[in-house]
């Protein structure tokens, strides 16, 4: 199935006319688009709308090899042999003699080797070498801190985030509290609260931008029912006062979750 894919691909790089005239620049964004919606899919659950948008994701790489080699030079072949080449020599566990204990030691091993292969270049790089500048704010915090803890620069316990994330608040307070208040500051200081909430989320293995995607999504979902609550009762939203809106939140709030 990959080389029939691979080959309606193709066919329609050459034959459509909307495929034909896409480029890298205008193609990105649907790379970026289709990776969402697969995340989404993932997250509900579902089984058929996963393996649709696994289907999209993976046309969608396939479309960009194509419009890569056809703009740049890049190769398909090349990509994969790079992969191939690159896991196998990261994975010296499995496919070479060394022993590990658990996962820590693959993420120390993986960082290890990805530094010695660094060393071979001109300049030795950092370990923030290759993270995309573009990602989403939490997402390559989260990504970030994952680099130190391959290093060893890391919290050991999430209680002692959760310190951070309360002294971070204070921070926030005084800032917010001060005589002479500084926008700059403020913002820097929220900013140094995002990054130690991220590092909590990663303490407690979940993932940041998920899991404020998913409290967006119930938040919406329960201002939709304050919503046709006032419908149903033939008030106006825009006239209530927030005391009132607030009443009927609170209400749908501690309803149970099969009643949202």
């Amino acid at each position: 199935m990959f080389q029939e894919l691979l080959a309606v691909v193709r066919t329609l790089r050459e034959k459509c006319p909307w495929d034909r005239k896409q480029t890298v620049a205008s193609t990105r964004p649907l790379v970026l688009n289709e990776a969402y919606e697969l995340d989404e899919a993932l997250g509900k659950g579902d089984k058929g709308h996963i393996t649709e948008e696994l289907g999209d994701y993976l046309f969608m790489g396939l479309f960009l090899a194509d419009v890569l080699e056809k703009e740049q030079g890049v190769k398909l072949e090349d990509a994969l042999k790079g992969i191939v080449q690159k896991l196998k020599n990261r994975h010296p566990h499995v496919y070479g003699d060394v022993v590990v204990q658990d996962e820590r030691e693959v993420l120390e091993n993986w960082e290890r080797i990805k530094r010695k292969e660094k060393k071979s270049e001109a300049q030795v790089k950092s370990i923030f070498e290759g993270l995309p500048r573009s990602f989403p704010g939490l997402k390559q915090a989260q990504l970030i801190q994952e680099r130190c803890r391959r290093v060893g620069f890391d919290w050991k316990e999430p209680d002692d985030v959760l310190d951070k994330v309360a002294e971070e608040v204070e921070e926030v307070r005084a800032e917010l509290e001060g005589s002479s208040p500084d926008q700059e500051r403020q913002a820097e200081e929220i900013g140094d609260l995002f990054f130690a909430l991220v590092n909590l989320c990663r303490h407690l293995g979940v993932d940041a931008e998920s899991t404020l995607r998913d409290a967006n999504a119930k938040f919406m979902r329960r201002f939709k029912l304050v919503e046709q609550e006032f419908v149903r009762q033939g008030r106006s939203l825009e006239k209530a006062t927030l005391e009132q809106m607030d009443e009927v939140w609170e209400r749908i709030k501690h309803r149970k979750p099969d009643q949202d």
